[in-house]
C-alpha cells in the first residue's frame, strides 16, 4: 500500500540527486523485530525499479541509519545484517547498489542529523510512543500511554501550519488486524487463534520495548498470550469490524 508512494518519491530523489552521490536516508522508530529490515529491502528494491524505468544508473551507495530511542536493542539488527546482505546478493547481479547500515540511536523529537544532512525520512508506526496480581497497583496507575488517531486534516493543518514542507500525498488505507498473513496463506484455513496469535506478535514488536521498560521483562509472555486470548474472541464475534487505519504521508522539504 506504501510502495507507489514510495516509488514516486524515488523518482523525484533520481531526479534531483546524482547516481554517484550517496543517498543518505533515515529509518525513524525501526524497532528491533524480524521486520527491522523490510524497509531497507523495500527500498533497495523500488531504487532498482525506479531507475531501470528512467533509465538511470542506480545510485552506487546507499548509506542507511536506523533510528530508535537508547533501549531499542540495536545488537538484534546487527545480527540480521549478514544474512541480510547475502539475501540481496543473491537477488542482484553486478550493478546492486553498495549499501552501509548504521545505528543511530536517540529521539527524533531532538536533533540526530547536522542540517540539510538526511536525503529521505521513513517512519512507520514510530509515533505510537487491571492487575491479576503480576503488575504493581502503583506501577499500573502510574503508567500511561499517550496515543492520539488524527484526522487526515488534522494531519494536513499541522503539516501547512508548521510550513516546513509541502504535502505530496496524504491518504488513508485500511487493513485488517491481520493483514500480516502470508500472501501465499489460503485465509479460510487460518483460524481465530492462528489469527489472534499473529496480531499479538505485531503488537507486541511494537509495544513490548516500553511495557518492559514498565513492568519488567519477567510478564511479557504472559501478557500477550492473554492479549491473544482477548483478539481471538474479538474475531470470533466482530471480525469484520477490526481494521487499523493507516494515514499515509509524503513530504518534501521547503528549499
Amino acid at each position: 500500500m506504501v510502495k507507489p508512494i514510495l516509488e514516486d518519491t524515488v523518482k523525484l530523489l533520481v531526479s534531483n540527486i546524482s547516481s554517484e552521490r550517496c543517498w543518505k536516508v533515515a529509518d525513524l522508530g525501526c524497532s528491533s523485530g524480524p521486520n527491522s529490515l523490510f524497509f531497507v529491502s523495500n527500498m533497495l528494491s523500488v531504487m532498482d525499479n525506479v531507475s531501470m524505468s528512467l533509465n538511470q544508473d542506480t545510485p552506487r551507495v546507499l548509506q542507511i541509519y536506523m533510528n530508535d530511542l537508547f533501549g531499542n536493542d540495536f545488537n538484534c539488527i546487527f545480527k540480521l545484517i549478514p544474512d541480510f546482505f547475502q539475501r540481496i546478493r543473491g537477488q542482484k547481479k553486478d550493478n546492486h547498489v553498495r549499501c552501509f547500515i548504521h545505528a543511530t540511536p536517540g529521539s527524533f523529537y531532538g536533533r540526530l542529523f547536522p542540517d540539510d544532512y538526511i536525503h529521505f525520512f521513513h517512519s512507520s508506526y514510530s509515533l505510537h510512543w487491571l492487575s491479576q496480581g503480576l503488575v504493581e497497583r502503583a506501577k499500573l496507575d502510574f503508567f500511561d500511554l499517550p496515543i492520539y488517531g488524527p484526522t487526515p486534516e488534522e494531519v494536513r493543518q499541522v503539516i501547512e501550519e508548521e510550513g516546513s514542507f509541502r504535502l505530496k500525498t496524504l491518504k488513508t488505507v485500511k487493513i485488517g488486524w491481520d493483514g500480516n498473513l502470508q500472501e501465499d496463506v489460503d485465509d479460510a484455513t487460518v483460524d481465530s487463534k492462528t489469527r489472534a496469535l499473529i496480531v499479538a506478535k505485531s503488537i507486541r514488536a511494537v509495544f513490548e520495548p516500553l511495557l518492559s521498560a514498565n513492568f519488567g521483562e519477567v510478564i511479557m509472555d504472559e501478557l500477550f498470550s492473554r492479549f491473544a486470548m482477548i483478539v481471538a474472541k474479538l474475531i470470533d464475534t466482530e471480525f469484520e469490524s477490526l481494521e487499523y487505519t493507516n494515514v499515509i504521508v509524503s513530504m518534501t522539504k521547503d528549499s
